[in-house]
């Protein structure tokens, strides 16, 4: 088996049912969807505060390919919520799209502490 069909394999074993809204398409696919444990700064955005560090909850999202998705406008509802795509990148090999992966936060209204700093 390829790369590109055991983690196209793999995906559509280990993750769930999503759907996908990007530009008023809607998709229905599996991918996998858990929150992020560990805070890397540079894809989530992370804020230290004088206080201690901001907590948000983030999202990861593994996907196949053939899905387009879009930063600040897909969103992404699946059995845990409903959520939108901050952060995205397709992973390559040899020209090659393997997968998808992208940020998530829960989608709803913005809240105080995410606007743009002054």
């Amino acid at each position: 088996m390829s790369l590109m069909g055991a983690v196209s394999h793999s995906i559509s074993r280990f993750g769930g049912d999503v759907k996908v809204t990007s530009g008023g398409a809607v998709q229905n696919t599996r991918a996998i969807v858990e929150p992020i444990r560990y805070k890397n700064r540079i894809y989530i955005g992370g804020q230290q505060r004088s206080l201690g560090t901001l907590r948000r909850e983030k999202f990861l999202y593994i996907g196949k390919p053939e899905v387009s998705l879009r930063e600040n406008a897909s969103v992404i509802e699946s059995a845990g919520g409903k959520y939108i795509v901050k952060r995205c990148e397709t992973y390559f090999v040899q020209d090659r799209a393997v997968y998808v992966w992208a940020i998530l936060v829960p989608f709803g209204a913005r809240r105080e502490d995410e606007y743009d700093d002054d």
